[in-house]
């Protein structure tokens, strides 16, 4: 057991990255909606934090978010956990009345069949007040908001602190109690009709036309929000993109601006796929989106790069893929040309007569008439010339081929001695 955890180690800088690594690998174009949702609502109640952060690892390539990073990450997701717990155990304040004031003031009315979780998410609230342990900075990566609250501030926007609200709600309760609404550039949880201002740490009475979304577009939210101008981020797999273009696609109802993604994701992979000389993989991805011209691309692409290594059944597979007729002539020449080097004129000629190329017919001819005469050239005696009938029979055939009345004359002078 121990030497498995310590393989794990080597790759993951926790177990449950495993889980969520092997939940990304099964996603396809075809996965069904309902079931990625399913599963990805099971990692959230798990650990809405530690997905996050490897979600944002993935999907961003920030430096700062690198395998021993991460795990000191962990290690501060322990002692704020702690913190957090701690706190409420300790805390016996009667929330129940200043709750209600809070929602009076805003028109709201108290979920008295959720008096349990709505105590529980104003303790949620007091815990994160702002300026006290939370600070909001704009545009900031989640990994800013996983300190140890004992040494650090937490940092962090409204989509990342929405996100540590969910994963303290989580701990007790539920996760698809809650819900997100979507405002102008701006995200809030939404609990029983009522909305949770997570940055300001209070009740919201936010506009009934706003979206109100399952607690799973918190992850599509997060993943199709801008990233932190502040950090470094490395080049990231297209592979990886793809897949993370993928989940968003699968849980977003921003399906127009999923669909784009989706589609750039696929494009990329098509277009690194083809660099590495992957044409059925680049083919694969390119059918996924709607560009014909890259697909031609791709099929002209493969068809000189088998052409340039002379595997010119491939190289007319993908020219006839691409359907240009210029493309399809310069491949049947270079194989002709190739036939032509290594002697076999009989395929050459083939070749060489579909494609109108009589003077290279003509070249072939010639060439095997050398050939033959060579093994004639140096007979002195008839009886020598006799054993060689059968290559002057050929040489004959050539000669009235390239309609050489010289050469005809010649082999027809021989012939007739023997």
């Amino acid at each position: 057991m121990n030497f498995i955890n310590f393989i794990i180690s080597f790759f993951y800088a926790h177990p449950f990255e495993k889980e969520i690594k092997k939940f990304l690998r099964q996603l396809k174009k075809n996965s069904y909606a309902d079931v990625v949702e399913k599963q990805l609502t099971s990692l959230m109640q798990k650990d809405l934090a530690i997905l996050n952060i490897y979600l944002e690892w993935k999907s961003r390539g920030y430096k700062y978010l690198k395998k021993r990073h991460r795990r000191k990450l962990y290690a501060n997701l322990i002692a704020l956990k702690a913190d957090f717990l701690k706190q409420v155990e300790n805390d016996t304040t009667k929330f129940n009345p200043i709750i209600m004031e809070e929602l009076k003031q805003n028109n709201l009315s108290f979920p008295v069949y959720k008096e349990k979780e709505i105590n529980y998410l104003w303790q949620i609230m007091r815990y994160l007040e702002p300026g006290k342990r939370f600070i909001y900075q704009e545009s900031t990566s989640f990994g800013h908001l996983i300190n140890d609250p004992t040494k650090e501030k937490l940092i962090g926007d409204c989509n990342q602190i929405t996100t540590l609200y969910a994963y303290f709600y989580a701990l007790k309760y539920p996760i698809t109690d809650l819900k997100i609404k979507i405002l102008p550039e701006h995200v809030c949880l939404h609990f029983e009709n009522l909305d949770i201002e997570a940055t300001s740490g209070h009740f919201a009475n936010y506009q009934k036309d706003n979206q109100v979304l399952s607690i799973t577009e918190l992850i599509s939210t997060n993943l199709l929000d801008i990233s932190d101008s502040r950090e470094t981020q490395t080049e990231i797999s297209p592979k990886i993109v793809l897949k993370i273009s993928q989940l968003a696609y699968k849980i977003s109802s921003n399906k127009e601006l999923v669909a784009k993604n989706l589609e750039i994701a696929y494009k990329n992979l098509a277009i690194t796929s083809m660099r590495e000389n992957n044409f059925e993989s680049a083919i694969f991805f390119i059918k996924q989106t709607s560009d014909r011209n890259l697909l031609l691309k791709t099929y002209y692409n493969a068809a000189i790069y088998y052409l340039n290594n002379k595997n010119f059944k491939k190289a007319h597979y993908y020219a006839a893929l691409h359907g240009d007729i210029d493309l399809k002539s310069n491949v049947s020449l270079s194989e002709a040309n190739d036939y032509y080097q290594k002697d076999n004129t009989k395929e050459a000629i083939k070749i060489y007569k579909k494609l109108g190329k009589h003077e290279m017919v003509r070249a072939c001819l010639q060439k095997d008439f050398f050939k033959f005469y060579q093994q004639v050239k140096d007979i002195q005696t008839l009886d020598q010339a006799k054993t060689k009938k059968s290559t002057y029979l050929k040489l004959r055939d050539l000669a009235q081929q390239l309609q050489d009345s010289e050469k005809t004359q010649w082999v027809e002078s021989m012939l007739g001695k023997i």
